[in-house]
Order: structure tokens, then sequence, then C-alpha cells
């Protein structure tokens, strides 16, 4: 009796979501899948007729560079995010209260700003004439091209995906007693020995989740590599972009589309698979 009393509950708490990803997920990720596997037309959005050649013209030598930029830029950006973010988790996770309140503030402000201002920020400190040229000119040294380059675009891509990396790492750190800390410390352990042993596996899960975040967020960004990208160096969301409201080419976009989704899903699952297999070898030392 129990069960079927709580079983409308759960459904009642949990349809509105289930109705959520439907409509406005599933039903629009299967029309991009429909589109993916038509004829392209020049007068029309597509042909009846079913083809696999959109996907069969991913295979050509210039949509495999694509997806590779894509995906070394966004694992660039994901381990520039790991160095940055880990330490900076680590210690708003340790501060006072008022510091921590005041350094969350900091992290979290520049998401309340559009990331196209954000991004013409850095085409004003990366330009040529810019802060970072003005400060080397200044020093006696030779001013060095940083916009339109895949380094401003790992730079902003960072600057925006950082605070993805801090957060889920902080909570995770303030969950584990300080008391480890100094019990290992206390053990003979050096801070090093300390971290690597403690801090870092029970803090595992939460670097993973982070990870796919700043992954997934990454390789498909789109504002960022245009602006300040090399336009001969393109990733795949200026890709899919072009594909769709330049040339028109919808089913070519969603097949583009769609092969990035699953590339990231497919990443997401072996990571997830590693981690899990990582955690249990842990547990049986």
């Amino acid at each position: 009796m129990e069960n079927t009393r709580t079983r409308p509950i759960w459904a009642f708490l949990t349809g509105p979501y289930a109705v959520f990803l439907l409509f406005l997920l599933l039903v629009p990720f299967a029309n991009v899948a429909m589109y993916s596997i038509h004829a392209y037309s020049p007068t029309k959005v597509f042909l009846p007729e079913l083809t696999l050649d959109n996907y069969r013209t991913i295979l050509d030598l210039y949509y495999v560079r694509l997806f590779g930029r894509t995906l070394r830029l966004g694992l660039i950006t994901t381990a520039v995010c790991i160095a940055l973010g880990y330490p900076l988790a680590y210690f708003l996770a340790r501060a006072l209260p008022r510091l921590q309140a005041l350094c969350l503030f900091l992290l979290i402000m520049p998401l309340m700003v559009s990331a196209v201002i954000r991004v013409f920020g850095w085409i004003v400190i990366l330009g040529r004439k810019g802060l970072v040229n003005q400060a080397l000119v200044a020093l006696g040294l030779e001013p060095i091209k940083l916009l339109y380059s895949e380094t401003a675009v790992v730079i902003g891509l960072v600057n925006i995906f950082v605070p993805f990396m801090v957060l889920p790492i902080m909570a995770s750190i303030e969950r584990i007693p300080l008391s480890l800390e100094e019990a290992a410390q206390n053990l003979g352990a050096n801070w090093y020995q300390m971290f690597r042993r403690t801090i870092l596996p029970l803090s595992l899960p939460s670097l993973i989740s982070g990870c796919l975040l700043v992954f997934s967020l990454s390789i498909s960004a789109f504002v960022t590599p245009a602006l300040i990208g090399n336009p001969r160096e393109r990733m795949v969301g200026q890709q899919i972009y072009d594909e769709v409201l330049v040339s028109f080419n919808w089913p070519r976009a969603s097949s583009l589309a769609l092969t990035l989704v699953l590339l990231t899903v497919g990443l997401m699952f072996c990571a997830l698979f590693a981690t899990r297999h990582a955690s249990r070898r842990e547990t049986l030392r």
C-alpha cells in the first residue's frame, strides 16, 4: 500500500521535468537526426529521399581536421581549467566564510556579463596594440600575435568556463573533513602525499564532472572562436552555423551536430567508466 501511495507523488514531482526533456530536448534532437539522413536541396530544406552521404562527407580530410582541432582545443581548455581551477577550488574550500563569499562573488560575477562583451574585452587586451603587447614593448620586447589564433581561443574559453570547474570541486573538498588532512600530516605525510592519498581520490568524482562540463561546453563553443579565433582554423560550431545560415545545408549541419553530440556522449561514458574502474581499484587497495 505504501508503494502505491508514493508512486503518484514521485510521478507528479518528476513529470514536469520529463515533459521538459521530451518536448525541448528529445523531439528537437529527433528532428535533427531526421534531417541528417535526407539529401540536400538548394531550393528546399531537404529532399524526401534517404541517404547517408551527409555522414560520408564527415570522413573527408577537411572535416576530420575540423573535429580533430575542436577536440584538441577542448582538451587544452579543460587541462588549463584544471591547472587554474583546482588550486582555486581548494583555497576557496578552506578559506574563511567572508573571504570565501567575496572570492565566490568575484568568480561568478563574469557569468553575469554576456560572453560577447567578455570576448570584446579580450580583443582589447590581446590585440596588436593591446595591453599585453604594450606591456611587452615597455619591457623592451617584441610584440607577439595573440589575437585571431588558437591561443586566444583557449584564453577566452578558459575565462568563460573556469567557474564550471571550480564550483563542483570546491563543493566536494568542503565535504572532506579537515581532520583527515591533519591526521595524514601527523602520520608523517607531506602536503603532496596527503593531497595525493586523501584529497584527490575523494574529490575525483567532482573533478570528472567539472572536466565533462568544461569539455562539452568548449567543443560546442561558437561566439569565442568566431570573434577571436583564426577564420581559417575553425571549430565545429562555426561550421554548423555556416551550414545552417550561409549555405542553408540543413542536412549536413544536422549530421555534424549529431556526430558532435554522439562523440561527446561517447567520451563522457568512457570517462565515467574509467573513473568507476579507478575507484574500484582504489577500494580494493
